[in-house]
């Protein structure tokens, strides 16, 4: 009788297990829309890809196609014969004001020289213009003469390559231009998978665990290893946990990571919403 009195004082002297809600969300929503018309560059007709248009002041000096050698499927595509001007694939957009937004793409480029770049003006002539370039010296001039190959060719032409172009609108400001072309040198380059994406976000997460054990609270974005917020230890008795987390980079994904007192590390990620426990 002692010892079964014994076995049920020493369980209930035992530290509970803790069970743990998470929630994590954001304002806006994660993930960002993508706010480019055809990004993949798959809609056309004609020879023509839907939404984008075609501009330079020399067009006697370029070749533009809507080709099939894309990264995904279709893409666009300018060849310039010299470095005469410049000419641009673009597309306007309605974008919100004094916002931050990123623009974002891959190019494979032979030859030349690229420029990618988000523009515009408001009414009252205040402007933005955020810029992206490239070069590659392949089939330079230059060159069979003077240089090794290997020492003038820069990018692969056989490997698409990432581009990212961070802006933000001003006040008033009703639309903006993405461009993507060559600048004023010879060569050719293909683009693909382009996107504007809003660049921050809100996160907003809360948790709650069993017997006042939250012992301290992480969100982590994927690939980093600072975390964008740390709570740090909580004092004993925390049961509940709400926090926005402000102004954060909306092209990560994150993980709301919860540690009770127990020494269990429950988890959540956003977006996805998957969640475990170890």
């Amino acid at each position: 009788m002692r010892a079964l009195i014994a076995l049920v004082l020493a369980v209930g002297m035992a530290a509970p297990l803790s069970a743990a809600e998470l929630s994590i969300s954001s304002d806006p929503p994660l993930p960002a829309p993508n706010l480019i018309l055809n990004p993949g560059i798959e809609e056309g007709k004609d020879g023509k890809p839907k939404h984008w248009g075609w501009g330079t002041a020399a067009p006697e000096n370029f070749r533009t196609a809507w080709s099939d050698k894309g990264r995904t499927g279709k893409c666009l595509y300018l060849k310039a014969e010299t470095g005469v001007m410049s000419g641009y694939w673009s597309q306007s957009l309605k974008l919100a004001p004094s916002t931050e937004y990123v623009l974002k793409g891959w190019f494979r480029i032979n030859g030349g020289k690229l420029l990618c770049f988000a523009h515009s003006k408001t009414p009252d002539g205040r402007g933005i213009d955020s810029r992206f370039y490239a070069s590659s010296m392949r089939n330079h001039y230059l060159v069979p003469v003077f240089l090794k190959p290997e020492y003038m060719a820069g990018l692969d032409a056989e490997n698409w390559h990432p581009f990212r172009v961070p802006f933000k609108t001003l006040e008033k400001m009703e639309r903006v231009s993405a461009s993507l072309g060559m600048y004023f040198r010879a060569g050719e380059v293909f683009y693909d998978d382009i996107s504007i994406t809003r660049a921050k976000t809100d996160l907003k997460i809360a948790a709650r665990a069993d017997e006042d054990a939250l012992l301290h609270v992480k969100v982590l974005a994927e690939g980093e290893e600072k975390p964008v917020f740390d709570s740090g230890p909580l004092p004993a008795g925390r049961k509940d946990f709400e926090k926005t987390v402000a102004s954060v980079s909306a092209e990560h994904r994150y993980v709301l990571e919860v540690t009770t007192r127990d020494g269990k590390v429950h988890r959540r990620s956003y977006p996805g919403g998957g969640e475990d426990e170890k």
